[in-house]
């Protein structure tokens, strides 16, 4: 067990996070990295992407360990009663973004279920559902998509310690768990891992092995651990991205001040303005006098 999590915890490759964004999936990025580069999926699909966070790490990990794999996000891209409504610019920043990977990206803006008409049936290797979180829309989504799936396939389940208001994920995995081959992460509102085959292969067997034997906790605080240290970098990048544009803005400012009094100080020496200074001064004394 140490030796496969001291592994983990000094590989390079779990710390990189190229696409910064808020996100309530932040903590999960480092396993996700695991999760592409061991289970090497051909088709990986996301069904609610919002932002993008968690998708494009997904396609950064499939360039960084060369995998030829196809990846569909599927979102509407409105938002909705749960996760808050949002603007075109949610979708066009995530456009932007995919244009890094657009040769084997694709952007599906539509509903979960007429995206089955589009992914054909036992092709998905790894599946991501974050859509509507109630009992009901989660439990669709999961058996709707369920056909879809490889036999060895993984199911990916996010918010699945969430309690409050119409969230429900909790108790689809609670049934899951009883039908299921299965491992989960507490953090970043819970992601729950389902393994549709007989077992996981490679290090991912290894590592369910350790979950499986009650020490779950090692796992999640291997894995934490270097969330932590990635969130902790991407903040600083994302001060010093701020600090930057504000001396730049600072820059400007002082530019636009030092490029008028220039201008001020031309025109003051320029011979037409010394030439009408004369009248200048009667226009200024005739309409103090006209104001009295």
């Amino acid at each position: 067990m140490d030796e496969l999590l001291n592994q983990i915890t000094n590989d390079p490759y779990f710390y990189s996070v190229k696409h910064y964004k808020q996100s309530a999936w932040l903590g999960h990025a480092p396993f996700m990295k695991f999760v592409v580069r061991e289970l090497k999926p051909k088709t990986f699909v996301e069904l609610g992407t919002h932002n993008g966070f968690s998708y494009f790490v997904t396609c950064q990990s499939i360039i960084e360990t060369g995998l030829e794999c196809k990846a569909f996000a599927v979102d509407h891209w409105i938002g909705d009663a749960q996760a808050g409504y949002f603007d075109q610019f949610v979708y066009d920043q995530v456009v932007e973004t995919n244009q890094e990977y657009k040769h084997f990206s694709t952007l599906l803006k539509m509903s979960f279920s007429d995206a089955t008409e589009v992914i054909s049936d036992s092709s998905v290797d790894l599946l991501h559902i974050d859509g509507y979180h109630s009992y009901e829309s989660v439990s669709e989504d999961f058996f709707s998509w369920l056909p879809k799936m490889t036999a060895n396939g993984v199911i990916l389940l996010h918010d699945i310690h969430v309690r409050r208001n119409t969230f429900g994920v909790y108790k689809l995995w609670a049934e899951i768990k009883k039908k299921y081959k299965t491992m989960e992460f507490v953090g970043s509102h819970g992601l729950g891992v389902v393994f549709l085959g007989e077992a996981p292969l490679g290090l991912f067997a290894e590592l369910f092995e350790i979950s499986n034997n009650g020490n779950l906790a090692q796992i999640q605080g291997t894995f934490g651990s270097i969330s932590d240290s990635v969130m902790q970098s991407l903040l600083h990048q994302e001060s010093a991205s701020l600090l930057k544009h504000t001396e730049h803005e600072r820059d400007s400012a002082f530019h636009e001040r030092d490029s008028a009094i220039t201008e001020r100080d031309l025109i003051e020496q320029s011979h037409i303005w010394r030439a009408s200074k004369f009248l200048r001064v009667i226009k200024i004394r005739l309409n103090q006098v006209l104001s009295r």
